[in-house]
């Protein structure tokens, strides 16, 4: 028979005392380290309930909030998860910061993403979705000139590049008018065999209006892609260059 009253004995009733608790605290543990989870809301809400029923919490509860608050750009829950993990002596591992920096520059703002890579970088060594978060939040708040030198940073601490990093450095160099470093860029990318983005391809075009030079560098990497021949027909005939081969 069971105990008559619930939670008492070593076999309490399904349902309450502390089987139930066990499985109500590894059910929510469970649903926070969802990696199918897409929904900051409810992420959000189940960090509040954990709190109050007293569920510790690490580094990989927090990453899953975190991760979810990307999409939407929740860029200010971000920051209380972060100054939470202070608070508990958390220290955020590299995921958990380049979540929060990619919340930060999809909520456009663009301040934080600025403080909270300078605070990292100081203390680990942050990876690619790290810096192309800071390398977006500069060229898509008007700081061309900044994107471009955070990419030097990232080429100088030897951190791979991302499509999309080429793709945003591109483009500051089309707004700052730098063939140069666009032609390193350009070699970078098709040494490393990556497809231009549509908007990488526009930003080598209109660099190519004014850089004669830029022409024969770019014409193996816009070989690549979909819309190739129209890129190689703009880009040579806008600098009367014989057609590539």
């Amino acid at each position: 028979m069971h105990p008559r009253t619930s939670g008492q004995g070593l076999l309490p009733r399904y349902g309450g005392g502390w089987m139930h608790q066990f499985g109500h605290v590894y059910a929510l543990q469970q649903e926070l380290l969802d990696p199918s989870a897409n929904n900051w809301f409810r992420a959000v809400e189940l960090w509040h309930t954990a709190r109050q029923e007293g569920v510790a919490m690490n580094v990989s509860h927090f990453n899953s909030i975190l991760r979810q608050c990307v999409q939407p750009g929740a860029w200010a829950q971000s920051l209380l998860v972060l100054k939470q993990m202070k608070r508990e002596s958390l220290r955020p591992d590299v995921v958990g910061v380049g979540c929060a920096l990619a919340a930060c520059v999809e909520g456009k703002h663009y301040d934080a993403v600025e403080e909270i890579f300078a605070t990292f970088h100081k203390t680990m060594l942050l990876d690619s979705v790290c810096h192309l978060a800071l390398i977006r939040a500069r060229q898509e708040s008007g700081d061309a000139k900044g994107a471009i030198e955070a990419g030097r940073q990232q080429q100088r601490e030897q951190v791979p590049f991302l499509p999309y990093t080429y793709t945003h450095l591109l483009v500051a160099c089309n707004t700052e008018d730098d063939a140069a470093y666009a032609m390193e860029l350009v070699r970078r990318m098709h040494g490393e065999q990556w497809v231009p983005s549509q908007s990488a391809v526009l930003a080598i075009q209109e660099l190519g209006h004014r850089h004669e030079e830029l022409v024969p560098i770019s014409r193996p990497l816009l070989s690549k892609g979909s819309n190739s021949d129209r890129a190689l027909r703009l880009l040579g005939t806008s600098n009367h260059a014989p057609p590539p081969k």
